[in-house]
């Protein structure tokens, strides 16, 4: 409770905030990041919520989702807040100037990696399900300090998204009797679940549909069966005009696969980087993966980026998970 009580005193201390979260954004990153920057606006703070590559288009009907711009000109910030990112560079390398000059700056995230840890203030748990989960209990800690109602609507179903996506639904080994009853709570707030629920997995592009069934018919699996496998490639972004943020989820179907520890979804996205998605079952580890290549997550799900061409990637990070899965 300590680390909630010194970060909501320091939003409280704060006039001008900027917000960010980690690149190629998630339900739980950009419903953090908005629940956040309504309740900071409803302090009368200039919230200034950043992505590097802005809001994918499954996404764009989350509250405050207009708000979130890719870049700003703005230095004069007193306080940068990241969450849900894993490591700094994961913001991105345009977005690091300006959270590198803030004086003060906060990491709130589930994601805990050793030697990752960054910034004066760090609000940080790995139990938690999603960094949803932090964001509401901070949210609560400001509403005490600062004598107001906050959590609205609005922002209810903004950590509904993080809390529903990061847990599949509430399928995921990670749900706890805690995540069940803050999603009631949540629920009690304004939060609708199912047109959230609608609108996060039955509200898809044509093109993320072709996507799909582009990386399925490149489906490859290792000879134990235990690494399964998918890809897009730059051309099949290009014949249905697609984008990375539309290939969200598919790398939860690669490892649907029975007998599949790990699944990885590798997407080649243009000047030859390739972003890899890392899905584990209980009992292997995505993460330990993730950071062979300088990547990071946790141990469920994680993820890195290689500047190389498709295969290379694809053959240099499915042989270190093969080798991975070998010694688990």
């Amino acid at each position: 409770m300590e680390a909630f009580e010194k970060a909501a005193s320091a939003i409280l201390s704060a006039s001008r905030i900027v917000i960010s979260t980690h690149m190629n954004p998630d339900g739980d990153a950009l419903g953090s990041m908005l629940a956040l920057t309504h309740a900071l606006r409803t302090l009368g703070k200039e919230v200034t919520p950043l992505n590097v590559d802005g809001v994918p288009e499954i996404l764009k009907w989350l509250p405050g989702a207009e708000l979130v711009e890719t870049l700003t000109e703005r230095r004069d910030f007193d306080l940068g807040i990241v969450v849900d990112a894993g490591a700094l560079d994961r913001i991105g390398k345009s977005l690091l100037p300006i959270f590198e000059a803030v004086p003060l700056l906060m990491d709130i995230d589930h994601h805990v990696t050793e030697g990752l840890v960054f910034g004066q203030l760090q609000v940080l748990d790995q139990t938690a399900a999603a960094t949803a989960e932090l964001i509401y209990e901070l949210i609560l800690n400001l509403e005490i300090q600062s004598q107001s109602t906050l959590v609205t609507p609005e922002i209810a179903s903004c950590l509904m998204v993080g809390l529903m996506t990061d847990t599949g639904s509430f399928r995921y080994s990670n749900v706890t009797p805690k995540v069940f009853s803050l999603a009631s709570e949540l629920q009690e707030e304004g939060a609708e679940v199912a047109k959230i629920a609608e609108a996060v997995y039955e509200n898809v592009s044509f093109a993320s549909l072709k996507l799909l069934g582009k990386a399925l018919d490149s489906l490859q699996r290792s000879e134990d069966g235990r690494v399964v496998w998918a890809s897009v490639s730059a051309q099949d972004f290009a014949e249905f005009g697609g984008t990375d943020a539309e290939t969200e989820g598919i790398v939860s179907q690669v490892r649907a696969v029975s007998g599949a520890e790990i699944g990885m979804l590798f997407r080649e996205i243009p000047g030859r980087k390739v972003r890899v998605s890392i899905r584990a079952r209980q009992g292997a580890n995505a993460n330990a993966i993730a950071k062979v290549f300088d990547g990071g997550g946790h141990i469920l799900a994680s993820g890195c980026s290689l500047e190389m061409p498709l295969q290379r990637a694809v053959d240099a990070v499915v042989t270190e998970a093969i080798r991975q899965i070998a010694l688990s």
